[in-house]
């Protein structure tokens, strides 16, 4: 059945005033020494699609070997933390003109769809040999992984580079294909790919890992490559949900990002431990915006007001790509904003949002998807009742939230709701989501 939210009144038994629903905040003794404390580690329920991006010239035949027992237990310990992921390979070597002509630059191994099945992947890495030598095309690899590799568009997404040789230089005929770092960092970042490098001691792939939020781990050093997965593994299986919300009015786009952790509360800032940085993209170029914290008691909203009218010039549709680390632990966000002007019958009406709810105790927390086109969000909730019926169809509840796409706070002991909502424009409101649940027991 769809519940069909025509009233707005409210009784005494579905009270739920809107500063109830503030994220309670974690305490303010934080450091990135226990900064684990703070984020989600059970995972469950959390999409992870993993890329290897591994150099099979000659001298890497041990860690070929050791990656074929090494995937194996990354897999298990992803699994373990509760993470449903996906496994890719690329292989490369290097161009024609930099060494064997009968030699493939890259290989996107199974065409590029991914695997569930750690010992599918397994045979992949057993399927790899060493061979040849030369400047190797590093860059290529990178960048198509991300064209190429089937990415779930609902996964966060990581690359993990392995290779024992930087990438030839900007403008080398090694680079075949024209790639840059600083291009394939932008590739990278825009389509949010997390890049952790086990490579050489080389500023080209430490920059590969830092401006991507990935880790650098210098490879034959400290570590072999399994004790190097078990640390990515650590650093994959905790993590923090970013919550962001934008308006656009006359050239200028607000940005808000919260950072959510254990038990949906709000991380406390971390001075010099926590960074964030929105990419905007449009047909005119990308720009770059810091966020800054805005800290009321523990607290934190990071905030940014940017200039954005060349893109609304040349492109109504911008991309959104959003960097966060909070010390050693990076996430990525993406989404595509309608930042021109909203015209009554022209700008297509927003999808209905799918909401999801996430109880834990008395704390509850409601979230939903996005729409490019929407202006506004409606949120509604109402008394439960089994059947449904005059208590639930005669006390619904709205709150117009703007662009933000989620909602908590701690409720009273025996507090059962239905929640859904609702986006909107100047062209009219979408249709109802899913109508979900709010139970606390």
């Amino acid at each position: 059945m769809k519940l069909k939210f025509a009233h707005t009144g409210t009784v005494a038994s579905c009270i739920l005033l809107a500063t109830s629903w503030n994220v309670a905040s974690a305490s303010s003794a934080v450091s990135c020494n226990n900064i684990s404390d703070y984020l989600d580690c059970t995972s469950v329920g959390r999409k992870q699609d993993v890329v290897f991006v591994f150099d099979t010239t000659g001298s890497m035949s041990g860690e070929i070997a050791e990656m074929q027992t090494a995937v194996i237990e990354f897999s298990d310990a992803i699994a373990t933390a509760g993470i449903d992921y996906n496994l890719g390979l690329t292989e490369y070597r290097y161009f024609p003109a930099c060494g064997s002509s009968d030699n493939e630059p890259y290989n996107i191994y199974n065409d590029g769809v991914l695997t569930d099945d750690a010992n599918e992947m397994r045979g992949w890495i057993e399927s790899l040999s060493a061979g040849g030598g030369g400047d190797e095309s590093v860059l290529a690899a990178l960048a198509h992984s991300v064209s190429d590799q089937h990415w779930r568009s609902d996964a966060s997404r990581i690359a993990v580079l392995i290779g024992d040789e930087a990438p030839a230089p900007d403008g080398d005929p090694c680079n075949e294909e024209g790639n840059t770092v600083d291009g394939v960092i932008s590739i990278l970042r825009n389509h949010g790919v997390i890049t952790h490098v086990i490579g050489p001691d080389d500023d080209s792939m430490r920059r590969i890992a830092d401006e991507t939020g990935g880790s650098f781990f210098e490879i034959r050093t400290t570590d072999n490559i399994t004790g190097i997965l078990d640390k990515i593994a650590k650093l994959i299986s905790c993590s923090y949900r970013i919550n962001s919300s934008y308006a656009y009015k006359d050239g200028e786009l607000k940005i808000e990002t919260a950072l959510i952790g254990t038990e949906e509360k709000t991380l406390p800032h971390l001075e010099g431990g926590i960074q964030l940085e929105v990419t905007a993209c449009g047909e005119m170029g990308c720009d770059e915006f810091g966020l800054t914290p805005e800290i009321t008691g523990d607290k934190a909203v990071y905030k940014h007001t940017a200039d954005v009218t060349a893109f609304e010039d040349s492109a109504k549709l911008t991309d959104l790509s959003t960097l966060v680390s909070v010390c050693d632990f990076s996430v990525t966000t993406q989404a595509t904003l309608h930042i021109g002007e909203c015209e009554a019958g022209v700008t297509p009406t927003p999808q209905s949002p799918i909401v999801s709810t996430f109880v834990n105790g008395n704390d509850a927390n409601v979230s939903w998807t996005t729409d490019p086109f929407a202006r506004e969000y409606f949120f509604y909730y109402a008394p439960y009742s089994d059947p449904m019926d005059s208590t639930t169809y005669d006390n619904v509840n709205m709150m117009n939230l703007g662009l933000q796409t989620s909602i908590g706070g701690s409720l009273a002991d025996g507090t059962h709701l239905y929640v859904a909502a609702q986006s909107s424009n100047c062209s009219g409101p979408s249709d109802f989501s899913n109508i979900e649940e709010v139970e606390i027991k």
